[in-house]
């Protein structure tokens, strides 16, 4: 009788958990409701994203005091009439930049493109739009012209462009048990990371994790999971962005037909943007971590995209200006950069904005 009991116990517990980790509206409730510094709360992931994917808080290399550099004054300029329109990612996100970061800006404006991505000319003023995107998604988020229609103005309605389809290969971020299913959805391998939250993500479980983690590091001399360290033993890094098959990878194969895919659909956006009303847009890529911290093998894909000829959109060239200082401009246990990072690319914008207001 127990034995039954336990047995039918574990069907229905297993086909709750399994309804819960395909659900989206369940695991976003779970996530909100969970995401509390108590026993049962889920892992609060405070020191990087690296250190938290693989568990290494304890190891201090990786987790450093918290940058205390002060930002620069932008440079003077004889007059105030830019607005600036961010097009941003996390690196950009989470930093609360304003007006005052910018030369000879008068109103500054977020365009968040993961949460409704609006803007509003002012035509008295001199407009401009810095497209700032992490190197890693490059390839995925201009392998179509979808900007166009992701950031549009706020007064007008959604326009339509003729969309290059994106790969078949795209992953679903949810599975779905629900009718019409098919068999791409029931075996979804993106289930494990819902499963793994709602059976192991407790706080009072971590500690088990991090020991075995530090195991792995000061024992075997590895990180877990999606993590690996650099050859220096300096940096984590994201392991897509340093396998040689990756799309992400700053050495993954790129080859003519890619560069000129991209280069083509940025030379769309920017004539769309500029119909519009922008005065000028700028693309900013921000170079993975390993670019920098460990080039040997670099794909060179962040300078054959801004270096080409054929490119009209210009470039505010973080790559170079990181390549150029021997400062630490990234995180040890993270994909973002630090402050410092954060400084050198506000500096580099400045010195676009100055120079092209001088109509240099």
């Amino acid at each position: 009788m127990l034995k039954k009991a336990a047995r039918d116990f574990l069907i229905l517990f297993g086909l709750a958990t399994l309804w819960a980790c395909t659900s989206r509206d369940c695991m976003a409730y779970l996530s909100n409701l969970r995401d509390v510094n108590t026993w049962w709360g889920s892992y609060q992931c405070l020191n990087g994203d690296l250190v938290s994917m693989c568990y290494l808080d304890g190891v201090r290399q990786f987790n450093p005091p918290p940058d205390t550099t002060h930002y620069d004054r932008p440079p003077q300029t004889e007059k105030k009439n830019t607005v600036v329109y961010l097009d941003g990612d996390s690196y950009t996100y989470y930093w609360h930049l304003r007006d005052t970061n910018f030369a000879g800006a008068c109103a500054f404006h977020y365009i968040d493109r993961y949460h409704g991505a609006y803007y509003h000319l002012d035509t008295t003023r001199r407009n401009v739009m810095v497209i700032e995107i992490s190197e890693r998604l490059v390839r995925e988020y201009f392998s179509t012209p979808r900007m166009i229609d992701e950031v549009t103005d706020s007064a007008k309605k959604k326009k339509s462009i003729a969309m290059i389809p994106r790969p078949a290969h795209d992953e679903k971020t949810y599975a779905s048990i629900l009718p019409n299913i098919s068999v791409d959805d029931l075996f979804n391998k993106n289930i494990n990371q819902n499963m793994e939250f709602n059976l192991f993500n407790y706080n009072f479980i971590i500690p088990m994790f991090e020991c075995k983690a530090a195991l792995n590091y000061y024992v075997f001399n590895r990180a877990s999971g999606d993590v690996v360290i650099s050859d220096d033993r300096n940096f984590l890094f994201l392991k897509s962005t340093v396998t040689r098959t990756d799309s992400t990878s700053s050495y993954g194969p790129l080859t003519a037909e890619d560069i000129t895919r991209l280069v083509g659909n940025l030379n769309t956006i920017y004539d769309h943007f500029r119909a519009e009303g922008f005065a000028e847009i700028y693309l900013s890529i921000i170079p993975n971590s390993p670019t920098i911290n460990q080039p040997q093998g670099y794909n060179n894909m962040i300078p054959l995209i801004q270096y080409d000829p054929r490119l009209r959109m210009k470039y505010v060239d973080a790559y170079a200006a990181f390549r150029a200082t021997k400062e630490v401009l990234y995180r040890p246990g993270d994909t973002h950069w630090n402050k410092k990072g954060l400084i050198k690319w506000i500096a580099t914008v400045n010195g676009q904005l100055v120079r092209d207001a001088a109509g240099k």
